[in-house]
């Protein structure tokens, strides 16, 4: 070949080398970091689209919860309202029709807390349900104390019997009962009638004597 065109043609190589190495690489290299910036947006889009369902979807259910976390609430309240409990159980005794019912709730007490800590959403402390120890005698026929029992059950405050003792009288159509339960708050305050402000003494004992009859209510000690 001859040389004439042999230099030509490598000052042409030359050139093409140095456009590539000044003009295309950079631009190539640019062309790769726009497609990564645009796949980061891309993925991070996905990401606030699933972050905006995941919010609407809370927004969704917050009156579901809501109401849970009130139901929640009535069955283990902040305050131990045993007065409200004697007269749900009163009540429950005369639709079921209780003859007689006798209930000695035994005040919630800081001792009788449960030591296991625990946390709520966030690390935040959560409460802690201490339980009230009761003491429930009842008397009537099978199915009444049955339906009671059920009454009892479907109380909105959480009632959990622990153990259920029958026994009969001189009337064999009528059981005589003794029950003890637990009721729960995430309150130990003092609750009035209890000896020393909620010290682990009986609590006011309420007697029912029948369907319709008054209701007596005596402090702790007789008083």
């Amino acid at each position: 070949m001859n040389r004439r065109l042999l230099i030509p043609l490598a000052i042409g190589a030359v050139l093409v080398l140095l456009w590539f190495v000044a003009l295309w690489g950079p631009q190539s290299s640019a062309l790769s970091g726009a497609r990564k910036r645009a796949n980061d947006a891309t993925q991070q889009g996905a990401t606030l689209r699933d972050q905006l369902a995941r919010l609407q979807q809370a927004r969704r259910d917050q009156p579901i919860k809501q109401s849970q976390l009130e139901t929640l609430r009535v069955a283990i309240p902040d305050d131990p309202n045993l007065a409200q409990f004697i007269l749900d159980a009163n009540d429950a005794a005369s639709r079921a029709g209780i003859d007689f019912l006798s209930i000695s709730p035994t005040p919630p007490s800081a001792q009788g807390q449960a030591t296991t800590p625990t946390t709520a959403a966030g690390g935040a402390p959560a409460a802690t349900a201490i339980p009230i120890r009761t003491s429930l005698s009842i008397s009537g026929g099978y199915f009444q104390v049955l339906d009671f029992v059920n009454r009892l059950n479907r109380l909105p405050r959480l009632v959990v019997v622990d153990s259920l003792n029958i026994g009969g009288g001189a009337d064999p159509t009528r059981l005589q009962v003794s029950m003890q339960a637990r009721i729960f708050t995430t309150s130990a305050r003092p609750v009035a009638g209890a000896a020393g402000g909620g010290g682990g003494a009986p609590a006011s004992t309420t007697t029912t004597t029948s369907p319709g009859a008054t209701t007596t209510t005596t402090r702790a000690g007789g008083a």
